[in-house]
């Protein structure tokens, strides 16, 4: 994959040192929307453009609206995104898989997220959980993979599409635990179907299961996190299950339209490192488990590089083909 800076290192040192949103003229003049490729209330991406919207629009000037164009995996989302004016006044919040690897569908041509996007903070940290359903019968990932095996073909997880993350983490997990499972797709919501326990399994951001999980709606096997959960304390790592090689953190990336002008990337960082910072906002997120993070430009920018890396390898190994 040809990847691009749109960032000039000449021009760099320049956003990272730019003085605070409020000590410089807004480039804002009409109202921000952040699109998510999520419905309302779905979703972590969502929660966390509807947390920092407020903070936002105080940094900026202008309000900050989210707004939703659910479907195929996120590629709607990104592509009104790709196509506005690289002028601050519209940006994407997703991650990277969405920006990449969501697009590798037969009718698309992949976007780049240097050439298409410009990375401007790393939004989230997040921690994600496998969880069954407790039809299943399961309470470990050995458990899991002895079910997935005696039921050959049986066991399944859902997903926002082909290609996501989700899909490519849940059947990765299927892979080293040894069984076949069938992904199932779906265009919108599938809460309703994991909870009436027509899906098997999930591996997904706590922010979605823990809920379900501390109603008893769920059975939580592992976390992908370095360090066992807070809120599940008694829930073990995947390494300590024997499987460290399944662990990571995924985070969600707060983008512009390629070519958005450096002195603009800067005031839409520093807005959202303001509204990261925020206790109201790291408390709202953090009741769901999710870590803000902001810093600089070009934190976001290594970050992306690596998740494509991350993602690329996946791909490898679930489908055999990377990017």
């Amino acid at each position: 994959m040809q990847r691009r800076t749109i960032l000039r290192a000449a021009a760099l040192p320049a956003i990272l040192a730019a003085p605070a949103v409020q000590a410089q003229r807004s480039f804002a003049t009409r109202p921000i929307r952040i699109i998510v490729g999520v419905a309302p209330g779905i979703g972590t991406i969502d929660l966390t453009g509807r947390a920092v919207a407020e903070p936002m629009a105080e940094a900026l000037g202008q309000p900050v609206v989210v707004e939703n164009r659910p479907g195929a995996g996120g590629i709607i989302a990104a592509e009104a995104a790709a196509r506005a004016a690289p002028d601050g006044h519209t940006l994407f919040l997703g991650g990277a898989d969405t920006v990449v690897h969501a697009f590798l569908l037969a009718d698309r041509q992949p976007l780049d997220p240097f050439r298409d996007f410009t990375p401007v903070s790393r939004a989230t940290k997040d921690h994600w959980l496998v969880v069954a359903t407790p039809s299943l019968g399961v309470s470990t990932l050995g458990e899991l993979a002895a079910a997935g095996k005696s039921r050959a073909g049986e066991l399944n997880h859902a997903s926002f599409g082909p290609g996501t993350v989700f899909h490519l983490v849940q059947s990765r997990l299927a892979q080293r635990l040894g069984f076949e499972a069938v992904h199932v797709p779906y265009r919108g919501d599938y809460t309703s179907d994991v909870l009436a326990g027509r899906i098997s399994y999930l591996v997904q951001p706590s922010a979605l299961l823990l809920p379900h999980v501390q109603a008893g709606k769920l059975k939580a096997l592992a976390t992908l996190s370095p360090g066992r959960l807070p809120q599940m304390p008694d829930v073990p790592t995947v390494a300590e299950a024997g499987y460290p090689d399944l662990g990571f953190n995924m985070g969600i990336i707060l983008w512009a339209p390629g070519g958005t002008p450096p002195d603009i990337v800067g005031q839409v960082n520093a807005a959202y490192a303001r509204a990261a910072a925020a206790p109201a906002v790291r408390s709202r997120l953090g009741d769901l488990s999710l870590e803000t993070v902001g810093g600089s430009v070009a934190e976001a920018q290594d970050y992306t590089r690596w998740f494509v890396g991350f993602v690329d390898d996946l791909r490898e190994k679930v489908l055999g083909r990377a990017r």
